[in-house]
């Protein structure tokens, strides 16, 4: 898996931020909070599960009640977000938020897996060292990291899109509450200065 360093990327935030640039979208993602996505949620519920802070148990029951009665939430372990391996040192995260993966593992990805052992670890450390890897690449912690930005996740479009229609809804309704009203008012008043033209 690490024959080719030249043609995999280190998805630091630099990486990142080229994208984002490229694509002309802004820097991080949007909708990276507990509150406007499932997987971001998801994924930050499990790092407090795998030594990270975890999420305050009422909070969490929330949450998750909240998510599992939306459409986005997702239905086949295949979807979900998950970590696996032993109780004290999981070493397999997939399915991630890349924003959460960044805060809290240094890379954007969707899945990262760590060695098998010491000796597969010593391996690749064997590897990396011949190679002249730089020191921020994460095959020196991980056997594999796919890369993913915040545009690619499965779960931006859908959210694109609905907060979209929201904000559409929204000026709706605010045109409806105060635009109808005033525009009532000028006509009548426009439609009186006529009238009182023609009585005068």
């Amino acid at each position: 898996m690490l024959e080719h360093l030249d043609m995999q990327p280190i998805p630091k935030l630099d990486w990142y931020l080229k994208i984002s640039d490229s694509r002309q979208v802004g820097p991080r993602c949007p909708f990276a909070t507990v509150e406007a996505c499932p997987r971001f949620y998801q994924s930050l519920s499990l790092l407090g599960r795998a030594g990270s802070t975890p999420i305050g148990p009422s909070e969490d029951r929330r949450l998750l009640g909240k998510w599992k009665k939306s459409d986005l939430w997702p239905r086949t372990a295949e979807y979900a977000t998950s970590v696996s391996g032993p109780s004290d040192d999981p070493r397999h995260f997939m399915n991630f938020c890349p924003e959460v993966a960044f805060d809290r593992f240094g890379y954007f990805a969707s899945s990262l897996h760590g060695h098998a052992d010491e000796i597969d670890s010593d391996v690749a450390q064997r590897k990396l060292a011949k190679q002249e890897a730089p020191a921020d690449h994460w095959g020196w912690a991980w056997s594999l990291v796919t890369s993913m930005h915040y545009t690619e996740c499965p779960l931006f479009s859908p959210l694109r899109v609905r907060a979209a229609r929201s904000a559409d809804s929204s000026q709706s309704s605010a045109w409806r509450r105060y635009g109808v009203p005033i525009l009532v008012g000028v006509v009548a008043t426009v439609i009186g200065g006529i009238l009182l033209a023609l009585i005068l």
